[in-house]
């Protein structure tokens, strides 16, 4: 056998490989060869640098799969803090007030910091309606005016600390003084 019939043989066989593995389309269209400047390349193959060119994910995809993470982690951080004290002024790790909480929370989980404040923190978002919030998105209180914010969890409830009495605590957001003082929603991650 000479050398360019098993170069070909390799290629062949890797691109059967690359079809088999979900990389490809057909083992036909795998072997399908276009003469190129560079020499003789197979899909996903080239012969003249012997390298399997393994095609890229799509960029959207990791950054959905990144941002749920993200998301998951907050939430699951967020719930880790139920039981933390109320201090007014304190951001942690074991007594916070309520943008000390999302700030906290957020920072641990992204490794990204967010202003401080309750109102620093709602300029700074994207505003979603109820409909489209997400877990992991910010929930805002006081209609005319922004004084309080919680991290929602999902299923209607968020984790907050609101008073040194109940400490860190989940809360359903129909209860009656959340719903009439609900001031909006707010997005720091992309949407999924």
């Amino acid at each position: 056998m000479t050398r360019p019939a098993r170069a070909m043989t390799g290629v062949v066989t890797g691109a059967l490989l690359i079809t088999t593995m979900g990389f490809g389309s057909s083992p036909a269209a795998a072997a399908t060869s276009a003469a190129t400047p560079t020499g003789l390349s197979f899909k996903g193959v080239s012969l003249k640098t012997r390298t399997a060119m393994v095609p890229k994910s799509k960029p959207t995809l990791l950054a959905r799969a990144r941002t749920m993470l993200q998301r998951n982690r907050i939430v699951k951080i967020a719930r880790e803090q139920i039981g933390d004290k109320y201090v007014a002024g304190h951001t942690g790790p074991n007594a916070f007030d309520c943008s000390g909480l999302t700030s906290y929370v957020y920072t641990l989980a992204t490794g990204k910091t967010i202003p401080r404040t309750s109102w620093t923190q709602y300029r700074s978002v994207s505003k979603v309606s109820r409909t489209k919030v997400m877990p992991g998105d910010l929930v805002f209180f006081f209609k005319r005016g922004v004084h309080h914010v919680g991290v929602y969890v999902g299923a209607g409830k968020m984790v907050h600390a609101a008073r040194p009495k109940d400490g860190v605590e989940i809360a359903n957001l129909a209860d009656d003084w959340f719903s009439t003082h609900l001031s909006g929603f707010g997005r720091m991650l992309p949407a999924l």
